[in-house]
């Protein structure tokens, strides 16, 4: 019978994992976060709305036929 309490050893040499791909998406995701808070969470500027003069046009709609 095997002794399951003894631990197995690798069966060939392994190197342990880098992570290098997690450390890469991370910087991104940390860099973009940076981005964002720097700019006061407007990515596209800034957006702002002073008056009616500010808004596009408007298309009204055709003039009912009277019958």
């Amino acid at each position: 019978m095997a002794d399951n309490n003894r631990p197995q050893e690798p069966s060939g040499p392994q190197e342990p994992s880098r992570g290098g791909i997690g450390l890469l998406l991370g910087g991104v995701v940390v860099a973009a976060a940076v981005v964002f808070m720097l700019t006061g969470g407007q990515l596209g500027g800034v957006k702002g709305v002073n008056s009616d003069a500010d808004l596009p046009a408007v298309a009204s709609p055709p003039p009912s036929a009277k019958k």
